[in-house]
């Protein structure tokens, strides 16, 4: 094969911008993914909608600080970067950004173009090594056959390949663990599997750190789900295991007085507590809270002195959902972990190899959901382009 200026291993979202960027500038680019396409990854993003940034972009959302990175690079370069490949973009109330088709298949389709437009070499195939001989780099692909190329950076992700040539260049690394990802429960979630609840309050306890998020939570048949979960996942990630709690405000928009007075007016209307909590919530979420206080749903709803401490037991679970954390899914949407940036230049580069980079997901950086996670891709792949010229 060819000799090459770059070799990009790894065709997600930040080797395919990385990779169009110096093609752009005439620098003679390929790029190795096992998928047949570039950026085919891109498709399962944002639920299909490929969240593509957040106007609300800052460190707070991610593992650590890369305001240093952000500044260089941040979500208005990326509108502006993508409207440059011909995406047209908008913003929903919360801040996220999206291709105005809503479909992830889009941003894929632009990027494939700039491929074919800036003739960049595309080999689908996987890189079983990579070796510096006198300045050049040899990668070596499944297929036999090998790339010689003055730089090579990584843009693979973080897998078994990934992990081994980090320890191979002996660049130091965090250790990695999944992020955004499903949690599985202690308590059986099997009556509530497929509910969907919103406008929740949901609450992490890991050792002596706790965080809120509002939002949406989905049950799963052994565990919890949802936009809320994922985010709150990044707490168990940070502490390198999945142990704690999760609790979850049914209600947050009300004081618990309130709830009691609700449950306490409704007496006169239903016949006994299980069809107050059916007319608050979901047949099986009702039982489940009747299930937790132990009450029994058909007592006298006249005698209403006597049930009063009954409907306090029901507003405290109503208020506080507890799940214990025991493990998570293998559904992870990124890692938590990776090359270390203290080990790497501003520009990404190893310290200890020169020619050698690292941008994306294998470096230890991890956001929240939102478009944190692709913001990263693109600023890592800019910075390391622009170090080029």
């Amino acid at each position: 094969m060819s000799n090459f200026d770059f070799c990009v291993i790894g065709a997600g979202a930040s080797g395919s911008v990385l990779a169009i960027e110096l093609a752009k500038k005439g620098k003679k680019v390929c790029v190795v993914d096992k998928n047949e396409q570039p950026a085919k990854k891109l498709l399962v993003t944002g639920n299909g909608r490929c969240n593509i940034t957040n106007k609300n972009m800052s460190s707070e959302f991610y593992n650590q600080n890369i305001d240093l990175f952000l500044n260089k690079f941040g979500y208005l370069d990326t509108i502006k970067l993508f409207e440059n490949y011909g995406l047209d973009i908008y913003a929903d109330d919360e801040g996220r950004c999206y291709p105005i088709s809503n479909s992830a298949k889009t941003v894929q389709f632009v990027l494939a173009n700039q491929f074919k437009k800036h003739k960049i070499s595309f080999f689908q195939n996987e890189v079983c090594d990579v070796e510096k001989e006198n300045e050049i780099f040899k990668i070596s692909l499944l297929n036999g056959d090998n790339i010689f190329a003055k730089k090579v950076v990584f843009a693979c992700g973080i897998n078994e390949f990934s992990d081994s040539m980090i320890d191979k260049f002996k660049i130091e690394k965090s250790e990695i663990c999944p992020s955004l990802v499903a949690l599985k429960t202690k308590e059986s979630t099997k009556r509530l599997d497929g509910e969907r609840i919103r406008d929740v309050k949901v609450t992490a306890k890991v050792g002596e750190k706790t965080y809120s998020e509002f939002g949406e939570i989905l049950f799963k048949d052994s565990g919890l789900s949802g936009i809320c979960i994922f985010n709150l996942s990044t707490l168990f990630s940070k502490n390198k295991e999945f142990l704690g709690k999760i609790l979850i405000n049914l209600l947050p928009k009300l004081q618990k007085s309130e709830i009691y007075n609700k449950i306490f007016d409704k007496m006169n209307i239903f016949e006994n507590v299980e069809d107050i909590l059916k007319s608050m919530f979901s047949k099986e979420l009702a039982l489940e809270i009747l299930k937790r206080v132990n009450f029994d749903k058909d007592i006298d709803l006249q005698n209403k002195d006597s049930i009063s401490n009954g409907i306090e037991k029901i507003v405290d679970v109503i208020t506080n959902l507890e799940y214990n954390i025991v493990g998570n899914y293998n559904n992870n949407q990124v890692f938590s972990g990776g090359v270390c940036l203290t080990d790497l230049t501003e520009n990404l580069e190893s310290k200890k190899n020169s020619g050698i980079y690292f941008c994306g997901e294998i470096c230890d950086v991890d956001g929240i959901c939102g478009g944190y996670n692709l913001q990263w891709a693109f600023t890592s792949a800019m910075i390391i382009s622009r170090a080029m010229f």
